[in-house]
Formats: structure tokens, sequence, C-alpha cells
């Protein structure tokens, strides 16, 4: 049984309350960017930054853990997703043309989303249609469990 981990941000604006998610080619859902985790070479939070920076082209800066999930890729396969919470940060551009300079990405797309068009589109974790917006305000000013940090 192989065992990943794997980082995934939902990236927050929160001037224009729009999460970024990414689609790759030949799917019909969008995601949070993120990849799997070389923890030889990076800490978990290093991978996630590195991961939005690869599939997007924006930098950003993780604020805090939002959720861990068990993900089945086949029978002999298991991914835990580990789910960061970030902003970007105030200089990053989004690669509109979107160039996944990851050399084996899959990422075809990226683009911002209010709460109200996630309604429209299929997206995975699907709490990103409802609960993640019912408590990003809790999410934004409440200590992270992980990091242990303030968020102000």
């Amino acid at each position: 049984m192989e065992i990943r981990i794997v980082t995934r941000v939902v990236v927050y604006d929160s001037e224009g309350r729009k999460v970024l998610l990414v689609k790759n080619r030949g799917q019909d859902f969008w995601y949070p960017p993120g990849g799997g985790w070389d923890y030889n070479k990076e800490n978990i939070i290093e991978c996630a930054e590195r991961e939005v920076l690869e599939e997007t082209g924006l930098s950003v800066k993780i604020i805090r853990l939002l959720y861990v999930q068990e993900f089945h890729e086949g029978l002999d396969t298991i991914s835990f997703e580990i789910i960061w919470l970030a902003n970007p940060i105030a200089t990053a551009t989004l690669n509109k043309l979107h160039i996944d300079q990851d050399v084996d990405g899959k990422v075809e797309k990226a683009e911002w989303f209010s709460e109200k068009e996630l309604q429209d589109i299929k997206v995975f974790p699907e709490r990103l249609r409802d609960t993640f917006w019912k408590n990003i305000e809790k999410f934004l000013k409440d200590e992270d469990p992980f990091i242990g940090i303030k968020n102000s």
C-alpha cells in the first residue's frame, strides 16, 4: 500500500471574497492548487506555498490549516490531503496565460471564484461550496491549530 501526503491550498482574496482554484487538462472539475510533499527537501508549509507558485504563478502566505482528508486513488494508493488557507502576497500576480511551472504538471487553468460561482461548477472538496463560506470569518480570526499563530 502506497501512502502519499498531498498539500492543497485554498487561496482566499478577502477583498474580492473569492478563492483560487485550478483545473487539469481533460478534467471537468476544479480544486485547490497543490501536490505531493517531498519531505526530504522542504517542510509541509514550504511545499504548499511552492505548489501554488508552480501551478498558478501566485506567491502566497499560508495562514492556517483548514482540513485533512483521506483520498483513495486506487486499491493500493491512499493520499492524505492537507488543505491550507492562504492569502495572496500583495505583489503577486496570477499567471493568466497559465503555464504550469512544474515540468510534470497537468494544470491547465487557474481562476478566481466567488461563493455564488462555485455553485455552478464541479469542485472538490465539496465543502468549498458551503461549509467554507460559513466559516471563513472564523478561520481568519481564530488561532491556527497547527502552526499556532494568531491571525490579525
